[in-house]
């Protein structure tokens, strides 16, 4: 640790460039932040996924150097802890679980990088009362960009995503089984193994348009009224009801953060079949928006869980079907 030559700091000085003040200190104001954005306007939008974890990361950096030099590698050590400490306090009081705060740490401790320079530079710099005062400042304009994204955020895009098997044996057989497809006793492996809610097993009530299809996942059921009724080629249907997208890791029992319900939402979907040679190409397709931003980093995400849906759908029938179920 290199320090610039200046008189002693006061004992204010002393402790606001501690390391424990450094990482323990932008913690409870981050959790504030985060309660402000979650809680009060119900967004998880970019201010929050980008400008937290900047704004937490540069309070760090700039009271642990704050008119001296610490360098940047234990700086953004530091600011690493911080936002750590924020993502602690978050699960003790249930805002959030464990899983969705694993999904969001790759981009926070990313952005910990320019957080912690501009930080670094900050303190280094704030010899006077004015440029001290520059985390009062970012403090006071962060509740202001996220009333301001909330009233001018866009609906999420309609996105699809479409997975396919051939399965060995007949259009009615396949037809039959993607209609109703009996329970799957596999247990839930890979992310379903995390907390991702995942199908078990659906029902059907009447045949044709108007039926209502009924998917059960471990979470609850989808409820599906049939759109397309096209005898061995196509069911479509709407999504007009679904459980939770996942249950939370949490240290409590139960936990219902708001991004349960309706962030991650399923409009429609269908299945699609068609004669290949001696087989059947049996296509499933979710249309769904995500109200999560920035979007290009949590849709690879959920793009990937929905396949993983499709597939343990798919390979389920597949299985089933020929095996003569």
């Amino acid at each position: 640790m290199n320090e610039e030559s200046s008189p002693a700091p006061g004992p204010m000085v002393s402790i606001i460039r501690s390391r424990a003040f450094s990482i323990l200190g932008p913690g409870p104001l981050g959790l504030a932040m985060c309660y402000l954005s979650i809680g009060v306007f119900g967004n998880y939008g970019g201010v929050l996924f980008l400008g937290l974890p900047l704004l937490v990361s540069f309070l760090s950096a700039f009271f642990f150097n704050f008119r001296r030099d610490c360098g940047f590698g234990a700086s953004y050590a530091g600011s690493v802890a911080s936002v750590t400490v924020l993502g602690l306090l978050i699960i003790i009081v249930a805002m959030d679980g464990l899983i969705c705060l694993l999904m969001a740490l790759p981009l926070a401790i990313l952005l910990a990088l320019p957080g912690t320079a501009l930080g670094r530079l900050a303190g280094r710099a704030a010899l006077g009362r004015a440029s001290s005062m520059l985390p009062l400042v970012l403090i006071f304009l962060f509740p202001c960009l996220v009333a301001f994204e909330d009233s001018r955020s866009p609906r999420a895009p309609l996105r699809s995503v479409t997975t396919s098997v051939e399965v060995g044996g007949s259009l009615p057989e396949v037809w039959k089984t993607v209609t109703a497809f009996p329970r799957i006793d596999a247990p839930p492996e890979g992310i379903f193994r995390m907390g991702i809610a995942y199908p078990i097993e659906a029902t059907i009530e009447g045949t044709g348009v108007g039926a209502i299809r009924r998917c059960t996942f471990c979470t609850g059921d989808f409820v599906e009224p049939v759109t397309v009724w096209d005898e061995n080629r196509l069911l479509a249907f709407d999504v007009i009801s679904f459980p939770a997208p996942m249950t939370e890791f949490s240290i409590y029992r139960h936990i219902d953060p708001p991004h349960l319900h309706g962030h991650l939402a399923s409009e429609k979907g269908q299945f699609r079949l068609e004669r290949r040679g001696n087989k059947v190409l049996l296509e499933g397709t979710t249309w769904y928006r995500h109200e999560m931003w920035p979007q290009w980093y949590w849709i690879p995400m959920t793009d990937h869980i929905i396949h993983k849906i499709h597939l343990r759908v798919l390979d389920h029938i597949k299985e089933t079907v020929e095996k003569g179920g």
